[in-house]
């Protein structure tokens, strides 16, 4: 990012952990802190750390295109963030589908990783899984202490690794995010050993209503069915996808991801 000086408020931190505390239906208590943000940012609009909290509380209400401005204008300021607001921010451009604006972020961190694994853990395995690189997921899985609190994720690269389907899981997700990225205001994903082997389920918050969730829904675990089939491959199955109406989405507090 472009270097710049950015000024910074301790307060915006705390407002974000009290975002954090909410569900994404509890609208109007997150637009209670949104006047907090607005009041805050009166004496500096340009306040990095305000924008990035307004980003993220944006993302929560489903104003996709207003998160989305704000993403690109804190690209344009730039300048020095705390690690905190950085891997925030980092979030924030992942659950909008902006994958490359995050893998510029996260390239350093992936350079260094075993200093960056412990604060940047979050960010850096859930672009692992966006992006279908199962060798990122391996460098990850290579820290001791990473590895054990979040086997079941490693267990399941390892099925695409040692089966070499690391090209197929790479393509799925590709296929996902460019069937999904325009809609997308919040991605996460879960992983589930319920049937004897890891699968990952992908849920992806859009803000529209069921109907049109069920039919992406459907539309995405299809196009997945359809890729195995012209794959030429053995079709693994340990992926499918939920769509979910935004404010569906549960508090990020407490969230592993």
């Amino acid at each position: 990012m472009e270097e710049t000086t950015a000024s910074q408020s301790p307060d915006f931190e705390s407002l974000l952990e009290q975002l954090f505390l909410l569900d994404y239906n509890q609208s109007a208590e997150i637009m209670k802190i949104e006047q907090q943000i607005y009041a805050k940012m009166q004496i500096d609009p340009n306040n990095i750390e305000g924008l990035i909290t307004m980003m993220f509380e944006q993302n929560m209400l489903g104003n996709r295109s207003k998160s989305k401005a704000l993403a690109n204008k804190i690209w344009d300021i730039g300048g020095n963030i705390s690690p905190y607001f950085e891997q925030i921010y980092i979030e924030n451009l992942l659950n909008l589908g902006l994958v490359e604006m995050a893998s510029i972020l996260l390239k350093p961190r992936f350079e260094k990783l075993k200093e960056n694994a412990d604060e940047f853990y979050p960010v850096l395995a859930k672009f692992s899984v966006m992006t279908g690189n199962i060798n990122l997921l391996e460098r990850l899985s290579d820290i001791p202490e990473v590895y054990d609190d979040d086997e079941l994720l490693f267990q399941f690269a390892d099925v695409f690794r040692i089966g070499v389907y690391q090209e197929q899981f790479k393509n799925i997700q590709k296929l996902i995010l460019e069937n999904s990225a325009d809609y997308l205001c919040s991605y996460e994903y879960n992983l589930y050993d319920d049937r004897g082997f890891p699968e990952l389920e992908i849920e992806l918050y859009v803000n529209f209503d069921d109907n049109f969730c069920s039919k992406i829904e459907d539309s995405l675990n299809a196009k997945i069915e359809a890729f195995w089939i012209s794959s030429g491959r053995k079709p693994l199955r340990n992926i499918s996808v939920v769509v979910k109406n935004i404010k569906t989405h549960e508090a990020w507090d407490g969230e592993e991801d």
